[in-house]
């Protein structure tokens, strides 16, 4: 639209001094009449002395326009190129920010992953402080629980066998884990609390001073007391546990009693009866 703007302007000015420069020129040269009437102004040709001024006109004109085109062109191109770059700093602007976002999380997450790694390390020096405790309680309690195993009664013993094998010589150099001996504690601990608080009676082989072997049944009061005598009430003693295993003496003389304490514990004798039979309290 500027383009054909121009062109109309610089056509028109053309026209203009083309009618123009005969008048101006026959205004200037032509001689004055003080009475003649004024004559018609007539169109002139372009001459020799004319035709340079108007194409020096035509020329500057076409450059004028020329410039104004390029100026124009400039224009357009400049606000093109100015949507353009706008539209790449929204762009740009708009990839900070996810950027931004992006970089605001993983900051927020990296945070977290180690509030949560030093919340583990705690618990983990926790678990060890823990771990170092229970095996020095573990390595206490096997020490005072070896002396001890001798002492345990015989049907105790046969059932802790498999366990007592598992037990460490020498706790300070044992390789088993610790869950593995502490089980072992435990199991020892559990079936002698169990044991200690009920009243056994078994049948076992006994061998005698005098070298011969009769069946007996035995009657253990917890780990610290034992009786034992054969069917008819003739051979038999008491018990109880020594450092190095249990002890045993003969006592035929209490073997009736023992003997009525047997039949009561297998329900051969109805009803609760009193029974004094001496005690070996350590």
């Amino acid at each position: 639209m500027e383009f054909l703007t121009m062109n109309f302007l610089l056509l028109s000015i053309t026209l203009c001094l083309f009618h123009l420069a005969p008048r101006l020129y026959a205004q200037t040269n032509a001689p004055v009449a003080t009475n003649a009437p004024t004559p018609a102004a007539t169109a002139m040709k372009v001459t020799s002395e004319t035709a340079p001024i108007i194409e020096a006109t035509r020329e500057t004109l076409t450059k004028w326009v020329e410039t104004k085109q390029l100026i124009s062109k400039e224009k357009s191109d400049w606000a093109s190129g100015k949507d353009i770059l706008e539209d790449r700093v929204r762009l740009a602007e708009a990839e900070t920010t996810t950027v931004r976002d992006k970089l605001k999380e993983i900051s927020t997450a990296v945070a977290e992953a180690q509030k949560k790694r030093d919340e583990l390390a705690a618990q983990n020096d926790k678990l060890k402080a823990t771990a170092e405790k229970s095996k020095a309680m573990v390595i206490a309690t096997e020490k005072k629980l070896r002396p001890l195993l001798p002492q345990l009664p015989e049907p105790l013993r046969e059932k802790l066998k498999p366990i007592i094998a598992r037990f460490p010589e020498d706790s300070e150099k044992s390789t088993a884990s610790l869950a593995e001996r502490l089980q072992n504690v435990l199991g020892i601990l559990d079936q002698a609390s169990a044991f200690n608080s009920t009243v056994a009676s078994v049948k076992e082989l006994r061998t005698f001073p005098d070298g011969t072997r009769a069946e007996v049944t035995t009657v253990y009061l917890g780990l610290s007391q034992a009786y034992y005598t054969n069917r008819e009430g003739t051979l038999a003693g008491i018990g109880h546990p020594g450092p190095d295993g249990w002890v045993w003496k003969p006592d035929n003389a209490n073997g009736k009693k023992i003997l009525l304490a047997v039949h009561i514990l297998e329900g051969k004798e109805k009803g609760a009866t009193f029974i004094d039979l001496p005690v070996k309290i350590q």
